[in-house]
């Protein structure tokens, strides 16, 4: 309906095709061997029998998840910033909503300008105690296929709670 090719990146003019390199690592005969599959599996990125599978747990809430884990856990939430399917706002909408003794102080926390290497801007990170959000510039719904190097270094910062990941509010699940 929206003439685009996906929802996965309003700024694509053209279908991902950067998956491509997972189904021919899965494709693999060793790496078959190694994940102990047989030969003969073959994988597929969108496969009819697991939708039919899934289908009746499409498009429920785990709000109510997330309400429990934030509680007891460390939780981080990231979004790309072209994200149609999955976007930011609509993130940030039910974010609001938690039941979380501690979501006025997230909701006043400052959103903070996120850089990896100096100059350029990788996004945005919101956090206070368990709660951290990160908004990844130049990313659609495959955040890790469109910004690797800015992935990998928020998801090694969140758990080694480095940079705007530390731990300044005192946290304890």
């Amino acid at each position: 309906m929206t003439g685009l090719p996906a929802l996965y990146d309003y700024s694509k003019k053209a279908p991902y095709h950067k998956t491509q390199w997972v189904t021919d690592f899965l494709h693999n005969r060793r790496v078959k061997k190694v994940l102990g599959v047989k030969e003969s599996a073959v994988f597929r990125n969108c496969s009819h029998v697991v939708k039919v599978a899934l289908y009746e747990d499409n498009m429920k809430s785990v709000k109510y998840m997330v309400e429990l884990l934030v509680k007891r856990s460390k939780v981080l939430l990231y979004q790309g910033q072209f994200d149609l399917w999955d976007g930011v706002y609509s993130t940030e909408a039910w974010v609001k909503t938690l039941q979380w003794e501690e979501i006025g102080n997230f909701l006043s926390a400052d959103r903070k300008v996120w850089q990896v290497n100096g100059d350029e801007l990788s996004g945005y990170v919101q956090k206070w105690g368990s709660l951290s959000h990160v908004v990844i510039s130049r990313a659609g719904h495959l955040v890790p296929a469109d910004q690797p190097l800015n992935s990998q270094a928020m998801i090694e910062g969140w758990i080694l709670e480095t940079g705007l990941f530390s731990n300044v509010q005192s946290w304890i699940p």
